[in-house]
C-alpha cells in the first residue's frame, strides 16, 4: 500500500508542485480540504478518519481574510494550525510539517512575517510540539510564472530603468523544485534533534543582483535602479490597483522585501541532503524553452510579411539561421507577430548587414526561396504602388527601425 502524506493549500504556487512530486514518487497524497467529500478549510476541527495512517502532514494552507489586528484567539491561521497540529498528534501522524518563511520575525514590517512568526511560537508550545517541524522558506522561483515569482520576473522585464526600494537587502532564493523535495523529506523522513529548518540558499545576495538574474535570463539587457523610500513605494502599491496595464503589487509583499534579512541555512540543507542549484544556470534554462517558442514565432511572421505562407521546412531553417547568425531572439512584440505587415513599419532603410531586423527578413528570403514558385509578375501600377508606399513609409522607418536593430 502506497504511504499518505497529507497536503493543505494543495493548489497554490508550492502546494501544486508538491503534491505532483509526491505523486510521482508513489505517495498517496490526500489534499485536505480539496479531497471530494472533505470539506475541511484552516480553522475547522480536521476528521480524525481523513488524518489516520499518514505519514505526514505538509500544512501550507494561509487564510487572508482574518483582520490585521485580529486577537489571537480569533486568528484562524494561528488557532487552526495548532488545533490541525494537535489532531494529527491525536491520530498517529508522526510528523506535522508547518510552512513557515525567512520573514518569519517577531519584529517583521509585513503582518504574514509576524503572523507566520506567531505561529511558530503557538505550535511550539502546543501538545503537538513532539511532531512539528518547521519549515522557513526563501525566495522561491521557478515554475509556473505565478505567486511572487511571477511579480518579480514581469517587473524584472518591464524597462531598463526601474524604481525600486529594498535593493541592498539580502535575498536567499531556492527553486520551487528543491522547495518541494524539501517539505517532502521533512514529512516522510526521520530529523531528529532539530525543529527548524531553512529552506534557501545558503549564501543570501542582494535584491538588485536578483533582478538583474531575473531580466539576463529573459534575454534582457542590464537593468539600472531608481532607490525610492518606502513610503512612496506603499503609495504606488495603491496606484497599480487603479491603473492598468502594470501588474497590481500588495503591500504586503514590499513590507516584507524591506523587512528582510537572511537566515542560516547551511546545516538544514545537508541535514536533508539538499545541493541547490545555481539560479541563473536554471532560469537561463527554464526561459530558455520559452526562447525557442518565441524564436519560432518571430520566424512565421517574417515570413508572412514576405507574402509567404511558411511550412516547416521553411520555419526550421530560419530558426536554424537565425540562431546561427546571433539573432536569436529579435524580440519582436506580440502586436508585430500576431500582424506582421506591420513590420513594413520598423523594416530599416539601411544595408542588410548592418541591421538585425533587414537581416533576419534577408535569411527570411533565403530559408523560403528552395520552395518557392515563381508568381506573375507585378505589373507597372503594382510596381508603382510598392515604390510609393516604401516612399510615403520612409520617415517612419527611418524613425522606428532603430527599435530591432
Amino acid at each position: 500500500m502506497a504511504p499518505r502524506l497529507i497536503i493543505t493549500g494543495s493548489t497554490g504556487y508550492i502546494g501544486a508542485r508538491l503534491a505532483a512530486m509526491a505523486h510521482e514518487r508513489g505517495f498517496d497524497v490526500v489534499e485536505l480540504g480539496r479531497r471530494p467529500g472533505t470539506k475541511w478549510r484552516i480553522g475547522d476541527e480536521p476528521d480524525v478518519s481523513d488524518l489516520e495512517g499518514a505519514v505526514g502532514i505538509v500544512h501550507l494552507a494561509h487564510s487572508w481574510v482574518t483582520a490585521p489586528d485580529a486577537a489571537e484567539e480569533e486568528n484562524i491561521n494561528i488557532s487552526g494550525t495548532v488545533k490541525l497540529a494537535e489532531a494529527a498528534r491525536a491520530a498517529g501522524v508522526p510528523r506535522f510539517v508547518f510552512s513557515s518563511s525567512t520573514s518569519s520575525r517577531q519584529e517583521a514590517l509585513n503582518i504574514y512575517g509576524r503572523t507566520k512568526f506567531r505561529i511558530e511560537q503557538h505550535l511550539a508550545a502546543s501538545s503537538a510540539a513532539p511532531i512539528v517541524r518547521i519549515a522557513r522558506i526563501g525566495l522561491v522561483y521557478g515554475g509556473p510564472r505565478t505567486a511572487m515569482y511571477g511579480l518579480m520576473a514581469k517587473l524584472a522585464t518591464l524597462s531598463p530603468i526601474l524604481p525600486m526600494i529594498g535593493l541592498s537587502r539580502e535575498v536567499q532564493p531556492i527553486h520551487l523544485d528543491e522547495v518541494a523535495a524539501g517539505l517532502l523529506a521533512l514529512a516522510t523522513e526521520e530529523n531528529p534533534q532539530q525543529q527548524t529548518f531553512v529552506l534557501a540558499q545558503e549564501k543570501p545576495i542582494s535584491f538588485a543582483a536578483w533582478l538583474r538574474i531575473l531580466r539576463r535570463s529573459q534575454g534582457k539587457g542590464n537593468l539600472h535602479f531608481i532607490p525610492i523610500p518606502l513610503t512612496a513605494a506603499l503609495f504606488a502599491c495603491h496606484m497599480t490597483k487603479l491603473l492598468p496595464l502594470i501588474p497590481t503589487v500588495d503591500p504586503e509583499r514590499v513590507l516584507g522585501l524591506a523587512g528582510a534579512a537572511p537566515m542560516e541555512s547551511g546545516e538544514s540543507l545537508r541535514r536533508l541532503k539538499l545541493n541547490l542549484a545555481d539560479p541563473p544556470i536554471v532560469l537561463a534554462r527554464e526561459f530558455g524553452q520559452t526562447s525557442d517558442e518565441q524564436l519560432r514565432s518571430e520566424a512565421q511572421a517574417l515570413l508572412q510579411y514576405l507574402g509567404i505562407i511558411p511550412t516547416q521546412i521553411q520555419l526550421q531553417r530560419l530558426c536554424e539561421g537565425l540562431r546561427r547568425e546571433g539573432l536569436s531572439p529579435l524580440r519582436l512584440s506580440p502586436a508585430l507577430i500576431r500582424h506582421p505587415r506591420l513590420l513594413a513599419l520598423f523594416e530599416p532603410p539601411a544595408n542588410r548587414t548592418q541591421h538585425r531586423l533587414a537581416r533576419a527578413l534577408y535569411l527570411a528570403d533565403l530559408a523560403s526561396e528552395p520552395e518557392r514558385h515563381p508568381g506573375r509578375k507585378a505589373g507597372f501600377f503594382g510596381a508603382a504602388l510598392t515604390i510609393a508606399g516604401d516612399i510615403l513609409l520612409f520617415p517612419l522607418r527611418t524613425l522606428l527601425a532603430g527599435k530591432y536593430r
